[in-house]
C-alpha cells in the first residue's frame, strides 16, 4: 500500500506498474462484459467500443439517477 502511495506521489517505481495494471483491468473487466452478455465480443480499443453485439454496450457505462451525477 505504501509502494503505491510512493508511486503516485513520484518518489518511487511502483511494484505492479501502472501501465500493467490498466490493461490487466481493462482485459478482466471486459471478460465480464462478454459473460453478461452471454457470448463472446469484440472489443475496439481505440474507441472503447464493443464492434460486434451494440447491446453490449451498455455495460461500458454508468448511468447515474438524477441527482448522483459525477
Amino acid at each position: 500500500e505504501l509502494n503505491w502511495i510512493a508511486a503516485i506521489r513520484g518518489e518511487a517505481k511502483a511494484s505492479s506498474p501502472f501501465a500493467d495494471a490498466v490493461t490487466l483491468n481493462e482485459t478482466m473487466l471486459l471478460g465480464m462484459v462478454a459473460m453478461r452478455a452471454g457470448q463472446p465480443i469484440r472489443y475496439d480499443g481505440q474507441a472503447g467500443r464493443i464492434t460486434n453485439l451494440a447491446d453490449a454496450n451498455q455495460f461500458l457505462d454508468r448511468h447515474y439517477r438524477e441527482g448522483w451525477m459525477l
